[in-house]
C-alpha cells in the first residue's frame, strides 16, 4: 500500500491509513503510526500546502492533527522522519462513513450462497467510480484490544463491490450521487453477533453479568468486546461523518437489555 524507503523501516502509518483512502472534508483528522521512539515525524499535504510535526512516544506511537478542506482530490500525503519516507497517494477529501453490524450488513453485493440481491449484475455493471472508496475490516475478534488491523482501501469497480456489504455500497453510492463529492466507505461486521461483542468492557461494566459471560464453547466473534477490540479498536482515530448500524436480532435471548446496550454503544462510539 505504501512507499518506503528503507531495508530496516520503523515508520509506519495505522492499518487503515493508506492509498486511495478518504478523508473527512472541512475537519481535522488524525493521522498516526509508528516510528523510532522520540523521533519527529513530519506530516505534509498538497491541499494545503502545509505541514504538521509530531513527536513519537517512548513506544515509537505518533498522532498527527492535519486540516483538511473542501472535498476534492487526488492529492498526495508525504510523511518522513528522519531518512525514512512514507507517500500516500490518491487521497480524496470527502465524506467517510462507518457499516458495521451482523449479516444483514455483511452481506455483500455478489451475495450469499443461495441468498442473491436483487438487482446486483446491474450494480455490478455500473460499479466503476473513482470517486468511492471502499474498506473492509478483516475478522478478527481478540480478548485484548487491537492496534491493527486487516484490510485495504479500494476504488470502486465490479471486482471490489462484489465482496463488500451490499447496504454499505448502496448507502455510500447514494450519497456520492446526491451530494457529488468523493465518499469513502469503511465496513466492520460480522454476521450472527451481539451488540456487546461490539461494546467495549469498560462501557459493558454496567450491564448485568450474563451479558459479560464468556463461554469457551461459545464462538469468539460471540464473545464480550471481543469484536470492540479486534476490529473497532484500530480504526476509532480515523475521523468519520457518521455510522450506520445493522443488528439485534442475535440479543433476542436478552432482549429486554437491547435498548440500554444500543444507546451505551453509540454514546461510547461518539
Amino acid at each position: 500500500i505504501i512507499s518506503v524507503f528503507s531495508a530496516n523501516a520503523q515508520l509506519k502509518v495505522a492499518s487503515i491509513v493508506g492509498n486511495n483512502m478518504v478523508l473527512q472534508r472541512n475537519s481535522e483528522v488524525k493521522i498516526w503510526g509508528k516510528a523510532e521512539p522520540k523521533k519527529s515525524v513530519k506530516i505534509s499535504t498538497n491541499w494545503n500546502k502545509s505541514s504538521v510535526t509530531a513527536i513519537s512516544n517512548e513506544n515509537g506511537d505518533w498522532t498527527a492533527k492535519v486540516k483538511t478542506t473542501a472535498a476534492g482530490g487526488p492529492y498526495i500525503i508525504n510523511i518522513e522522519s528522519g531518512k525514512e519516507k512514507i507517500k500516500l497517494d490518491n487521497i480524496l477529501l470527502g465524506e467517510v462513513w462507518l457499516c458495521s453490524g451482523q449479516s444483514n450488513m455483511e452481506m455483500p453485493v455478489l451475495g450469499f450462497p443461495y441468498q442473491p440481491v436483487n438487482g446486483s449484475a446491474e450494480a455490478l455493471l455500473q460499479a466503476d467510480n473513482q470517486n468511492l472508496r471502499l474498506f473492509t475490516v478483516q475478522k478478527a475478534p481478540s480478548s485484548i484490544p487491537l492496534e491493527t488491523c486487516n484490510g485495504k482501501w479500494e476504488m470502486a469497480n465490479a471486482e471490489s463491490v462484489a465482496k463488500f456489504s451490499a447496504v454499505g455500497y448502496y448507502y455510500a453510492r447514494l450519497l456520492q450521487q446526491k451530494l457529488k463529492i468523493p465518499v469513502g466507505i469503511i465496513c466492520s461486521s460480522v454476521g450472527g453477533t451481539p451488540v456487546e461483542a461490539w461494546m467495549d468492557s469498560k462501557t459493558l461494566a454496567n450491564f448485568p453479568e450474563p451479558l459479560k459471560q464468556t463461554s469457551q464453547a461459545e464462538k469468539e466473534q460471540n464473545r464480550a468486546s471481543y469484536l470492540y477490540n479486534g476490529m473497532i479498536n484500530p480504526i476509532v482515530n480515523y475521523t468519520i461523518k457518521g455510522a450506520i448500524w445493522y443488528q439485534a436480532e442475535s440479543n433476542r435471548k436478552y432482549y429486554e437489555y437491547y435498548a440500554g446496550l444500543l444507546k451505551a454503544m453509540v454514546g461510547r462510539w461518539r
